[in-house]
């Protein structure tokens, strides 16, 4: 799957269970993270997006979405634990190699 595909996901995440409110959009492709298997794409409000002022950042807690290359899965990270133990955990439960070698 290609980046494009990818992002075509990841808005329709973001769409379908991003907040309604204020608009959101996810960042243009030179702050996507390859990860070899998968897309992390991270969002945030349109208006913090335009302008990068913190006060109209989203809080804390809501992560960056994660399209899976091979399967299309897509899935939104939580705050916690750090995003690259939660890739790692994903990796692992569903058996999926990793470039440093996680997964299975």
């Amino acid at each position: 799957m290609d980046i494009n595909q990818a992002r075509a996901l990841a808005e329709k995440y973001l769409r379908e269970n991003g907040p309604q409110s204020p608009s959101v959009a996810l960042f243009d492709d030179e702050f996507v993270h390859d990860h070899g298997w998968c897309y992390e794409f991270p969002w945030n409000t349109v208006r913090f997006i335009e302008t990068r002022d913190l006060a109209d950042i989203i809080g804390p807690g809501l992560g960056p979405i994660v399209v899976v290359k091979e399967s299309g899965d897509t899935w939104l990270m939580g705050g916690f634990p750090d995003p690259d133990q939660q890739l790692a955990n994903y990796a692992a439960e569903h058996g999926i190699s990793t470039s440093d070698g996680e997964g299975s």
